[in-house]
């Protein structure tokens, strides 16, 4: 699609102001929705440069937008889903795996796993992600002669898909709070806090000005990152107005350490310290302290909630019925990609606090607003809140806004019976995602009637790497 040329979407219903709509077409030039129109407008619109394209029995939605991943984990996938007898198993027999994993990864292979991921990703409807980098130097713990030689793979796989990234280097410094690295960590450190920033600001100038994709910063977790870095960072992105995003709270050991050595708990911490900004995404959250819940009520950075993943890790549950009464936005990740389904993500952050308090509809009830759907209270989580962790215009059909849109088939299966009344609800709490039939990001057709252009090769060779594995 050239800048100029303009292209009519038409759909049986749009997902517009908050609910679904009939009979509108959406005009769209220079990878933006230029117009919203109604169907008696789309003869009156069309002209030399138009071309319209009716899409037929679908419902488009905002793409979703995925804020937390570690891509080259996909490749991780069902090799950790076993136990010996008498072995323990949890979050931190499996980051051993996981470390060896990382060891294995160099420039080629990152590039065909995180290609598999984000075509996985574009296939569920996400058009945008937010990569939480951390592979930077050689396995021996050496900087590459360019010092972003593991980040380039990344964002090239998600152009070549079509997706767009926030790519987020990940500051990390210590093996816990106040230890050295282990040598299985030596190819996340950094042993200056300004030569990773200098990192992120090369690789920021590289990509510049580049359509699809953004740099932020990260901060690995309160065990890998001391104070002084975590106030170097903030300082960074502040001058840079740059999202930060960060590990908190997964797991209890992490809080259990935090208090020995800060006297309180992670978020606590970073309050206290002054770093903490409501530009700020706090991934997981799983055990927060009633202190820290009302510093986000005051605050209210986003919460980044990764349920699949937290369920995968035995990590806890989100304390999602506070966090939405105190109105802390909450947005999703697919973390290590066990699944990678948004609308998964988003169902599993309701399903779960039902099973913790043996009730329905438990967010709503909660909700300030006076809320009475659970997809309203949803939704956003996979596409507003989530621009606003990434700090993008993504997550609503707007004029003016970003031509990423997602056509759901409403001939299939799980959504069938569904009309305008009931559909956002269909889609957030039923639907499977083999109902995303096609994606668009910035008015280019990314997947066509279930299909990627290039998924063909991308599947190939990863299948390739896993055979040689």
């Amino acid at each position: 699609m050239g800048r100029n040329e303009e292209i009519i979407y038409r759909a049986r219903f749009a997902f517009i102001e908050g609910e679904f709509q009939s009979g509108v077409a959406l005009v769209v030039r220079g990878g933006s929705v230029a117009e919203i129109l109604r169907d008696r407008e789309v003869k009156r619109r069309v002209d030399a440069r138009s071309r319209v394209v009716d899409l037929g029995d679908v419902a488009l939605i905002p793409g979703q937008i995925n804020v937390h991943s570690h891509a080259f984990q996909r490749s991780l996938r069902g090799r950790t889903e076993y136990r010996q007898p008498g072995d323990a198993d949890d979050f931190w027999t499996w980051r051993e795996a996981m470390y060896q994993l990382a060891h294995r990864v160099g420039p080629d292979e990152m590039e065909i796993i995180a290609r598999m991921a984000f075509l996985e990703m574009a296939r569920s409807g996400i058009t945008h992600v937010g990569e939480f980098h951390y592979l930077h130097h050689r396995p021996e713990g050496d900087p590459y002669d360019d010092p972003n030689e593991m980040a380039h793979p990344v964002i090239r796989a998600a152009r070549e898909v079509g997706i767009r990234i926030t790519l987020l280097p990940v500051a990390y410094h210590t093996g816990d709070i106040g230890e050295s690295a282990r040598p299985e960590q030596r190819r996340f450190v950094d042993g200056d806090v300004e030569d990773f920033l200098k990192r992120v600001r090369g690789l920021s100038d590289e990509w510049a000005g580049v359509e699809g994709v953004d740099v932020g910063l990260a901060l690995h977790s309160i065990r890998a990152v001391p104070r002084e870095w975590m106030e170097a960072v903030a300082e960074e992105a502040k001058a840079q107005s740059m999202p930060v995003h960060i590990h908190v709270c997964e797991q209890r050991k992490e809080v259990e350490k935090s208090r020995e050595i800060y006297g309180v708990p992670p978020v606590e911490a970073l309050y206290q310290w002054g770093v903490l900004d409501s530009s700020w995404t706090l991934i997981h959250g799983t055990h927060l302290s009633k202190r820290e819940l009302e510093i986000l009520e005051e605050v209210r950075p986003t919460i980044g909630a990764c349920p699949t993943t937290e369920r995968n890790l035995g990590d806890g549950f989100l304390p999602a019925r506070e966090l939405v009464a105190r109105q802390v936005p909450i947005a999703l990740g697919s973390d290590s990609h066990t699944v990678i389904d948004p609308f998964e993500e988003m169902r599993l952050v309701e399903y779960h606090e039902r099973l913790r308090a043996e009730e329905r509809n438990v967010l709503v009830a909660a909700d300030p607003e006076g809320r009475t759907k659970t997809a309203q209270i949803l939704w956003p989580m996979g596409t507003s809140q989530g621009a606003r962790s990434l700090d993008c215009e993504g997550g609503q059909i707007r004029q003016g806004g970003p031509a990423d849109l997602v056509a759901i088939d409403l001939e299939h299966p799980s959504l069938a019976g569904a009309g305008a009344s009931t559909l956002l609800s269909d889609v957030v709490l039923s639907m499977s995602s083999g109902a995303v039939r096609d994606v668009i990001v910035g008015g280019q057709s990314v997947v066509a009637q279930w299909r990627h252009g290039r998924e063909h090769r991308v599947i190939s060779e990863y299948r390739e790497l896993m055979r040689r594995w």
